[in-house]
């Protein structure tokens, strides 16, 4: 079976990756990027989520986004890359921005991982008294799968309680019938961060979303967005590519 993956051009050229998101949210890593890849501006108010080893906060900061020299695109004397950072800053884990998000202390939930039968990510994370899980499911998929290669269909969904909502699918396989399950195109998703940002006592997720390894996929989750049913609501995503 063939492995997903993005083309060529894609993956390593340097063209902009979409950053989405819902009126008003934003989401945003510090770090280096390729042209047109950052959202932020120079000087803009954004919060900075700050996590300590169990707690965490949301401070107000300006943005400082300089023109860098990109190893992959550029030639020499070019700086067509984009550095984001906080400013006065060196230690954020994200910048954010939205309706409901404010500066001060942020709920902390903890993460417990657990073991699956599959090896693909399942966990139990506690909220004050609420309690949630996120987890792995997976079918066959048998319009791509060999004998030799049998692939899947993941899902990962948060749970609490008896309500399940599916936050990502991802294409899965096995290198042969007896071997664990991975992702294809070695995706690698996971929490960056679990509390409660918009402080309305329920999980909220900054959880990448990644279906490939050279992608990165940060993904803002919110309860108190969430539609009547739904636990939370992706309501700003940055695309971002690597080499």
């Amino acid at each position: 079976m063939t492995r997903i993956a993005l083309p060529f051009a894609l993956i390593c050229g340097g063209l902009a990756s979409s950053a989405a998101a819902s009126i008003g949210y934003g989401v945003q890593p510090p770090g280096d990027f390729h042209k047109g890849e950052a959202v932020a501006r120079q000087g803009e108010h954004w919060l900075a989520l700050r996590v300590h080893d169990d707690s965490a906060e949301l401070l107000s900061v300006r943005t400082k986004v300089k023109r860098v020299f990109d190893a992959l695109n550029d030639a020499e004397g070019e700086a067509s890359g984009e550095s984001v950072s906080a400013i006065g800053m060196d230690d954020a884990t994200m910048l954010l921005r939205g309706p409901g998000l404010r500066p001060g202390a942020v709920a902390y939930a903890s993460k417990i991982p657990q073991s699956s039968e599959h090896g693909l990510p399942t966990s139990r994370l506690t909220l004050g008294r609420r309690e949630y899980r996120m987890a792995t499911r997976c079918v066959a998929d048998r319009t791509e799968a060999t004998v030799e290669q049998p692939a899947y269909t993941c899902t990962i969904d948060l749970i609490e309680g008896d309500r399940r909502q599916s936050l990502v699918s991802l294409a899965a396989y096995r290198e042969s019938p007896d071997a664990r399950l991975q992702f294809a195109s070695e995706a690698a998703p996971n929490v960056i961060f679990a509390g409660d940002l918009d402080h309305d006592g329920r999980l909220d997720l900054i959880f990448d979303t990644t279906d490939h390894y050279n992608l990165s996929r940060p993904t803002l989750f919110l309860s108190s967005a969430a539609d009547r049913g739904m636990l939370v609501r992706a309501v700003a995503t940055h695309a971002a590519l690597g080499c």
